[in-house]
């Protein structure tokens, strides 16, 4: 007998049924859903269906309804980018629309059980699919999907077969590690770029001789609101918007995913100058979010220290496979031993004129992504060859 629910709060879904359905995207475990209730500022409303067989969980999926809010980034930022006020001008704006999917993160859009054969899959993905174009309808929302890794070409599948429209966005980085230790790993350097073994060393050494110690930080008790003014910061320089979390986030953050919480820090004469936010699951991590005092640190190459250095250097030790250092500053990661995977976004407005312009935009949007890309990142391949970027 199979049962379909669609809950409101994750604390109404039983953990070890929803995680056990998570296979490597960290946010989208029950861990990272419940710290998003509890702290992210924007108007966002949740969604989280749960197929069950027999009393089993089989699969599982969240949704998110998003509304503008003004205050924080939204899907408007992410879509339209540079012509946001132009569009906001004459009226055009992707929201309120419904996303399938996580808060960040890549994969398990539609989480299935693992062995399921490719027949049990489709037929499992499309049964989730169906509640969840029906909760759009419902709303009367159009229905957008994220960051959908190249690989994911089942979900593709479903998404073609249902009218939506595709866009490549820019490409996510990884560090794949298949070094004992970060000695090898400095070596494989040398391989990259003339001297990269010396220059990791240089800003190791340089950071270590201003003063500042790079550690994980344990328990973040009275250190919640340094690190969020730190988030804070960074979110204000390089994003021009405010901290999309609130000051309990990081207290959160370590009491639902624990150790899969990991919190490297500087710090310089007994202050914390620096923190870099990995957060793990089940062999991969994910490099979500970095904060640096600029001002404190000087020039002493804390930055690449907190954010490169020390969070690989701990994921080869606890075993890591792979670990993602998200969007953008392609070369700086590339150096370093990154190498890039697609993305896609796909799109269904309701009706169909809107979906026409929409359809107009993602690819003037796909070829933009690709365009501005450095020409050593820019490729040149489809990859969902079926059916080309439209």
């Amino acid at each position: 007998m199979q049962t379909i629910d669609v809950f409101s709060r994750i604390s109404e879904v039983p953990r070890e049924e929803w995680d056990r359905l998570i296979t490597t995207n960290v946010f989208a475990t029950y861990g990272w859903l419940k710290t998003v209730e509890a702290t992210f500022l924007g108007d966002i409303h949740a969604l989280y269906v749960l197929v069950r067989e027999n009393g089993k969980a089989a699969g599982a999926t969240v949704c998110y309804i998003f509304r503008k809010t003004g205050t924080v980034e939204d899907l408007d930022d992410l879509l339209l980018g540079r012509v946001k006020p132009l569009a906001s001008w004459v009226g055009i704006s992707f929201m309120p629309t419904m996303v399938c999917g996580t808060l960040w993160g890549y994969g398990d859009h539609l989480a299935v059980e693992t062995g399921a054969d490719p027949e049990r899959r489709q037929l499992l993905m499309n049964k989730l699919f169906d509640v969840v174009e029906g909760e759009a309808d419902r709303n009367r929302l159009p229905l957008s999907l994220f960051f959908l890794p190249e690989r994911d070409l089942e979900l593709a599948a479903v998404l073609r077969r249902r009218g939506y429209s595709c866009s490549r966005h820019v490409p996510l980085t990884l560090l794949d590690i298949r070094w004992s230790s970060f000695a090898e790993y400095a070596k494989h350097l040398d391989g990259i770029t003339r001297k990269g073994k010396k220059n990791l060393r240089n800003q190791m050494n340089r950071n270590r001789k201003g003063g500042t110690t790079i550690s994980v930080l344990e328990e973040v008790g009275e250190h919640a609101e340094r690190l969020h003014e730190l988030l804070a910061m960074n979110y204000r320089k390089y994003r021009n918007t405010e901290f999309c979390f609130g000051k309990d986030f990081f207290s959160e953050l370590k009491r639902n995913l624990g150790r899969n919480a990991v919190l490297h820090i500087s710090r310089k004469d007994g202050l914390i100058t620096g923190a870099a936010v990995e957060l793990r699951h089940n062999g991969t991590s994910h490099m979500l979010m970095v904060g640096v005092d600029h001002e404190k640190c000087g020039n002493d190459m804390t930055y690449f220290n907190v954010t490169y250095y020390a969070p690989i250097a701990d994921a080869i030790s606890a075993g890591v496979k792979r670990l993602c250092f998200g969007r953008g500053a392609y070369l700086l990661k590339m150096r370093r031993g990154c190498r890039t995977t697609d993305l896609f976004i796909w799109h269904k407005s309701r009706h169909r004129a809107a979906q026409y312009v929409a359809k107009f935009w993602l690819l003037i949007l796909s070829c933009w992504n690709r365009f501005k890309l450095p020409g050593r990142v820019r490729q040149t391949r489809v990859v969902l060859r079926e059916n080309p970027v439209r």
